[in-house]
């Protein structure tokens, strides 16, 4: 079967970029230039421009994509259709790569690559660890006495856990130059929603990091030349970097020192919502419940999708209106199944070949949802302005489409209080200093970015204080969003 570009991690590099990447990667001493994934040949074609007096070779493990190589590289290469990570280590003075950006889950032989890879270059990777690292990492390690190495690569692994050997095996070398971060509302690549930065080697022991931020791509020749009027930089002693920090704070400028603030998981646990395996199966309506005539037992009354949730506090009347409007609003647990009809619909699933799929497969019974208490607070996963945040008065099971946080009290008065925190703009801006990027606009939070993340220490409130937030708190539940502003005034006195 033939392999798809996003099989193949795929996706193909601007001209624009390409052609700043060959200008930071090539010398007046270049003399042999290394591509480990040549594509079309895009990088090629501008490192050639700049000289055609390069040795070029490069490396392409897709038969159908050597031949558009072939067909647009019209001077004198060397192209391998091999695997370069398994290819014999050589030394070159410059390498330019836009390297396959696979997941973890799906690169093959894992296991072995990361055996090798300690082996070889004395890492030893996460099993978490993204396909494009394992290039990066291969690279550094054939770069000649006076080589640079420039990769454009997503930068989640900054933030990422298994980024963290990643960024120490970067300190312990020195290698690193600098990393250029481009705003993720500029969209690098046509068919992948990605955000991206371009991280430059060289084989020297350097002093310090550049962290540059580019909001423009009309930034690129200035920054070719060191020229760094007009884009945000910051400067970091290796001494200074801490490979455990989360590194998207090094490229934010000086921010506002706040006080009073604990880390969010000496308040509260986060943790992700309700996996189904399929969610076209196990989500529920009214229409779907009388059709296979579900029985009370089986159908669990669960939020399936963020979108569907408009107003901010989750009441028996508002769940009714959104069941009223046909919303999925219950998840199948056929745990409970007690009915002829419970059981039709568990053959149905199977005919259907839902038991089949990797997550229901490995459950037992495979129509069985995990078994979750419900969370009295809702933070949404993906966001582009602000996090919705939702509190769960009527404490129904939610999807993950939402993380649900267990605040540690327990009493009403307490969560509604955090819940009312966590609204305002002060909450979410702090946050937000633990989020990850996915490009154009749009973070992510996982659970521990969020347990991680700080928040004001809401002890430390006056009662008169918390008297206010709890009449505000009422008003809510008619989604006033001015009263937010009042919430803000009230929480800023503490930071």
């Amino acid at each position: 079967m033939t392999k798809t570009k996003k099989q193949l991690g795929q996706f193909f590099t601007e001209p624009v970029i390409a052609e700043f990447m060959a200008k930071l990667a090539i010398t007046e001493k270049t003399q042999t230039l290394l591509d480990p994934a040549a594509g079309m040949g895009i990088l090629i074609e501008k490192a050639n421009d700049i000289s055609q007096n390069i040795k070029i070779e490069c490396f392409e493990i897709d038969k159908k994509m050597i031949g558009k190589y072939k067909k647009n590289i019209k001077f004198n290469t060397i192209i391998n259709n091999e695997d370069y990570l398994y290819s014999e280590n050589k030394l070159y003075d410059s390498i330019i790569c836009n390297p396959p950006y696979n997941k973890f889950q799906e690169i093959k032989g894992k296991k072995d690559l990361i055996e090798l890879f300690e082996k070889k270059y004395d890492i030893r990777l996460s099993g978490y660890t993204n396909y494009y690292i394992y290039f990066l990492i291969k690279s550094l390690n054939e770069m000649s006495k006076n080589g640079k190495c420039i990769y454009i690569i997503p930068y989640e692994f900054m933030n990422a856990k298994y980024g963290e050997i990643v960024k120490k095996y970067f300190i312990k070398s020195h290698k690193l130059e600098k990393i250029i971060k481009f705003n993720s509302q500029i969209k690098l690549f046509d068919d992948a929603v990605t955000t991206s930065c371009i991280i430059c080697f060289n084989n020297k022991y350097n002093e310090y990091v550049d962290f540059i931020n580019v909001d423009s791509l009309e930034d690129f020749d200035d920054i070719c030349v060191n020229k760094y009027d007009n884009v945000g930089i910051n400067r970091y002693l290796y001494s200074e970097l801490n490979f455990k920090e989360k590194w998207l704070k090094y490229f934010k400028n000086q921010k506002k020192i706040y006080k009073n603030l604990i880390c969010l998981k000496d308040y509260a646990k986060v943790k992700r919502g309700i996996a189904t395996g399929n969610n076209n199966f196990f989500n529920l309506n009214l229409d779907m419940i009388k059709k296979f005539k579900l029985s009370k037992d089986v159908c669990i009354p669960c939020v399936t999708k963020a979108a569907d949730i408009k107003k901010m506090i989750i009441t028996k009347n508002y769940f009714d209106e959104l069941l009223s409007k046909g919303k999925k609003m219950y998840v199948f647990d056929g745990r409970n199944k007690t009915t002829s009809g419970d059981n039709k619909y568990i053959e149905y699933g199977e005919s259907l070949n839902v038991n089949k799929s990797y997550l229901n497969s490995h459950r037992f019974p495979w129509y069985g949802i995990e078994d979750k208490k419900p969370a009295p607070i809702w933070i949404s996963v993906f966001s582009r302005n602000n996090l919705k945040i939702i509190r769960n008065e009527l404490m129904i099971k939610n999807l993950t489409t939402f993380h649900g946080v267990y605040p540690l009290i327990n009493d009403e008065e307490s969560i509604n209080i955090f819940y009312c925190y966590l609204l305002t703009p002060l909450a979410q801006k702090i946050l937000r200093l633990n989020k990850r990027e996915c490009g154009e606009g749009l973070d992510k939070f996982e659970p521990n970015d969020l347990n991680n993340a700080m928040i004001l220490d809401l002890n430390i409130i006056n009662q008169n204080d918390k008297n206010e937030i709890l009449e505000i708190y009422e008003t809510l539940k008619n989604k006033n969003l001015i009263e937010i502003e009042k919430l803000e005034f009230i929480f800023s006195k503490y930071v």
